[in-house]
């Protein structure tokens, strides 16, 4: 009996074959919906900084706002709007998240603006 035989009557498989097989197909994220399944989450993306995406549910412009030292007022904000952008958690409450983009510049974010956060393995989207 040849190791195809032996393979194919449900004995042992070569090696390398199984993990191959098994590696190729997607994987399924996991979605997360509510904000008490997410808030250990939060702190694992924020604890070890990783990079996560946030999908708004309205475009905003998310650029650095200079001020008018004179007024102290904010000068009106030049840009694209965007609904999707990357960054960091630092920092989560019940009412809002805090995310860092990778420009240096600081967003505080409501919860009911989100429409969802993930880093690529898991996926949270609020009901």
């Amino acid at each position: 009996m040849g190791k195809e035989a032996a393979w194919s009557e449900g004995l042992a498989a070569p090696k390398g074959i199984i993990p191959t097989m098994r590696g190729s197909g997607r994987r399924a994220k996991k979605t997360i919906r509510s904000w008490k399944q997410a808030k250990p989450l939060l702190q694992r993306w924020r604890r070890e900084l990783a990079n996560i995406k946030v999908e708004l549910k309205q475009p905003r412009v998310i650029d650095v706002v200079p001020i008018d030292f004179v007024t102290g007022e904010p000068v009106e904000r030049e840009g694209t709007p965007t609904n999707r952008f990357g960054g960091q958690v630092v920092y989560f409450t019940n009412a809002d998240v805090t995310v860092r983009r990778p420009s240096g510049v600081i967003l505080v974010i409501d919860n009911y603006e989100i429409t969802a956060m993930w880093d690529g393995k898991k996926r949270f989207e609020p009901a």
